[in-house]
């Protein structure tokens, strides 16, 4: 036994003195003008986060930073979910640095879920202002608990008194013009904001309200109040939406948000709370979270809170006028939702043309295509003639090339031949591997030994020589590096793709319309209309699974794009324009 005990403390001594040091991320994030002004601005976070890292022999290996609130959904950071994409696939790196956790999120839940889901890749959260916490601890359970739900109640607190503030502010009449004060956003069609300074804060920044007037900009020879005017008339004597759509087209007025207008957004100008402002009142809080509509009994509504534009008699007629009238029976938009049997709908489809979305539409009698969105919703203005793609046709010829992928990837010799060959020459080219060194090699070789006999034969210029030939020696070396890889290049599993195609197959058949349309999304990168060559191009890519088996890293991702274009289906139309004529497939290699 004491034999084993020497051997134990002998077998540290030839280990490396000091440990390696820890790899980290920094993450900053601000809100609010208001935090750049109690020091918490990104490069002041920043900064402290970076002292803090060196005091404690922690390398930082990338910053991250975002202007944008905690409570907002992740699919709105884009910077925080780069972040964590980094923190998961880089295996060195083991710690995420914040200014406190608050930083991170405010939500508890959302909070304490991300941060267990990075502890199981060995990622820890790790607080400058927030007291250490051993979560192996009882204690330490109940302290990150306690933590988390006091970054919670302060936002909680912060909303609460910033709605308060919002809805004094709008029943606040200024005492100059005695219209009331707006909280900000887009002005309504018709209106503009104008900007007051009424007094300075106790730390000398002047205080800055605003109010609507009307918007006097000259547009086609006349004020844009006085266009609003004009179609909140038409719309009182019954004129339809798309008839208000076509009269600010034809006379070239810009949208509030575009060039062109749409019925669509006629039809958000003419709802009650627009109209009641449009008669002067003001009228706050009319959507809650996540744009979801209030009841109007929850509205804050104040007389004679801007220049009216009509007045209350004709507001109430262009209601009346509203209700009177029948939906169109122009084409009939199909839901976007995840069951909606439309498989290509949703952003997956788009037009070439105008980068709008096709749509999933169909006339009373049944029949169903694809549409682009301009068509319906602002007839064609700011695309062109419309292009009509069946949508039956359609769906069957991109489930048929994602059939053909399938076989494709299904196979392993065919994968291995064709796939392999490239996979290999972008993880050479991403190493930094020049594929044109061996000819530079021999090339160098033979300057070198011309060099050398030059040297043997007594050259006249002795120190010149010598200096070209360290050059040319230093170069060889850096090429004889490049030539060379460490590590392999990724491979797949391929007993995990043929059990996935095989499932793939199996959805495509039996598989609900939810359920196939996640499958194509998978397989398919994009899908675009041509309308002037009456083309339809889909484009597979690989799924995400598959790229999840080549490994992390920015070589992965270099891949898997260059794959996405490893087949590519051409479709022509007729020359109709309505009927899709299926053609022979191109493919791309």
């Amino acid at each position: 036994m004491s034999a084993l005990l020497d051997l134990l403390k002998a077998e540290p001594s030839g280990m490396p003195s000091t440990a390696a040091r820890r790899k980290a991320l920094a993450w900053a994030r601000v809100s609010t003008d208001m935090q750049e002004e109690r020091g918490l601005s990104l490069p002041e976070q920043l900064k402290q986060i970076q002292e803090y890292a060196e005091k404690l022999d922690i390398e930082i290996v990338e910053e991250f930073h975002e202007a944008a609130s905690a409570y907002k959904t992740r699919a709105k950071r884009p910077e925080f979910e780069r972040m964590l994409a980094r923190a998961r696939e880089d295996r060195e790196v083991s710690l995420i640095l914040v200014h406190d956790l608050s930083r991170f999120s405010r939500n508890s839940i959302d909070a304490q879920t991300l941060i267990r889901d990075l502890r199981r890749y060995g990622v820890e959260v790790l607080s400058l202002s927030d007291p250490v916490i051993d979560r192996e601890s009882v204690a330490g359970v109940y302290m990150e608990a306690i933590t988390f739900a006091k970054n919670e109640a302060y936002s909680r607190e912060v909303a609460f008194h910033t709605r308060k503030g919002c809805k004094a502010n709008v029943q606040t009449r200024d005492p100059e013009t005695g219209w009331c004060y707006k909280n900000g956003g887009q002005p309504l069609w018709g209106y503009r904001a104008e900007r007051l300074i009424r007094g300075e804060e106790k730390r000398g920044r002047p205080i800055i309200k605003s109010i609507w007037v009307p918007d006097d900009t000259i547009v086609s020879g006349r004020p844009v109040f006085e266009w609003t005017k004009d179609c909140l008339r038409m719309a009182a004597e019954g004129a339809s939406l798309d008839k208000l759509r076509d009269f600010c087209n034809a006379h070239n007025i810009p949208a509030p948000r575009s060039q062109y207008w749409g019925s669509t957004t006629w039809h958000s100008i003419l709802e009650l709370n627009c109209l009641l402002q449009y008669a002067g009142h003001g009228v706050w809080n009319v959507r809650g979270k996540h744009q979801r509509r209030n009841p109007p009994s929850e509205w804050v509504i104040v007389e004679n809170a801007h220049e009216p534009l009509i007045t209350e008699e004709e507001a109430a007629a262009v209601v009346a006028a509203r209700k009177r009238l029948k939906r169109g029976c122009f084409h009939r938009a199909e839901s976007r939702s995840r069951t909606s049997p439309y498989l290509l709908s949703g952003g997956l489809f788009k037009c070439q043309r105008c980068g709008a979305n096709m749509v999933g539409q169909r006339r009373p009698q049944g029949y169903t295509y694809y549409l682009c969105g301009s068509v319906p919703s602002r007839k064609g203005a700011g695309c062109g003639a419309a292009v009509y793609v069946p949508k039956e046709q359609i769906e069957n010829s991109v489930i048929d090339g994602l059939e053909q992928v399938v076989d494709l990837w299904a196979d392993p010799d065919r994968l291995t031949a064709k796939v392999n060959e490239r996979l290999r020459k972008m993880w050479r080219q991403h190493h930094g591997v020049d594929p044109a060194a061996p000819r530079k090699l021999a090339e160098l070789d033979g300057k070198i030994a011309r060099i050398r006999r030059e040297i043997e034969d007594g050259t006249p210029d002795l120190e010149w020589a010598r200096a070209r030939l360290r050059e040319l020696l230093a170069e060889q070396a850096r090429l004889a590096e490049s030539t060379s890889v460490i590590g392999s290049a990724p491979e797949l599993d391929m007993a995990t793709v043929n059990d996935y195609c095989r499932n793939t197959r199996r959805l495509l058949s039996h598989g609900s319309p939810e359920e196939r349309k996640a499958l194509i999304r998978q397989w398919v990168g994009d899908i675009k209309l041509a309308p002037e060559a009456l083309e339809v191009e889909i484009t597979y890519r690989v799924p995400e699974l598959f790229n999840n088996q080549l490994g992390a890293g920015a070589c992965s991702v270099a891949i898997c794009n260059h794959l996405a274009l490893s087949l590519v289906r051409l479709y022509r139309l007729g020359r109709n324009g309505r009927h899709l004529k299926v053609g022979t497939p191109s493919r791309v290699m």
